[in-house]
């Protein structure tokens, strides 16, 4: 299989019947793909290239990163499009590319500070009584006197998520920041459900111990 041809280069495939549902629209796009419509791939990129993006963004805290990290992504994924099982299951296949993908690019590269990062994704989770400590103390960023303390927070935390290990970062990322369902991030790891409640468990403890200083 040829590299993706640049979006727009030829018509693109019809789209799916009206009511398919994500997977459906998914799969007939790869069928598409797999029989030589590289415009069909370029559709699926657009579709999936945003939470790809913020996937990487997070593990690797440098959206230049990301997006180099990103485009090999896509381009492995196209070369190994025929190995896909289950053309409908082509988001969380991607995904566990990217997260992979990621975490091999972080290793062989040195990070750069940058990222924005969620304190209450990362720390509190459904902790009612963190989030009410938080609220009463956090710097608040809109306030001129203040913007520094909420950057300085914002770099604590990402140093924080840089240190955890690969297995609590990536659960923590896929499940607390962008919200997939705990079966998903457990089929994009390849573990158990309970594997990823208690890498997320194990990473907002390492995460509080941290930066108790701001509870």
């Amino acid at each position: 299989m040829e590299r993706p041809a640049a979006a727009g280069a030829a018509a693109l495939p019809s789209p799916p019947p009206t009511g398919t549902s994500a997977g459906e629209a998914d799969a007939v796009l790869v069928a598409s793909a797999l029989a030589g419509q590289r415009e069909a791939f370029d559709v699926l990129i657009v579709r999936h290239q945003r939470r790809a993006v913020a996937v990487a963004h997070r593990l690797l805290g440098d959206l230049h990163d990301a997006l180099e990290s990103v485009q090999d992504s896509f381009l492995r994924a196209y070369r190994n499009l025929a190995s896909l099982e289950d053309p409908s299951r082509f988001g969380g296949w991607l995904l566990r590319i990217v997260t992979t993908q990621a975490l091999n690019f972080r290793r062989g590269r040195a990070l750069r500070s940058g990222a924005r990062v969620s304190f209450e994704d990362c720390l509190i989770g459904d902790d009612a009584d963190a989030a009410e400590r938080f609220a009463d103390t956090r710097p608040d960023a809109d306030r001129p006197g203040e913007a520094l303390a909420a950057a300085e927070l914002e770099q604590c935390v990402q140093r924080a998520l840089d240190e955890l290990p690969d297995a609590q970062r990536k659960a923590l990322v896929l499940f607390s920041m962008q919200q997939l369902p705990q079966r998903e991030v457990a089929e994009i790891m390849d573990c158990s459900v309970e594997m990823v409640k208690w890498n997320v468990f194990q990473a907002r403890r390492r995460m509080r111990e941290r930066l108790a200083a701001f509870l």
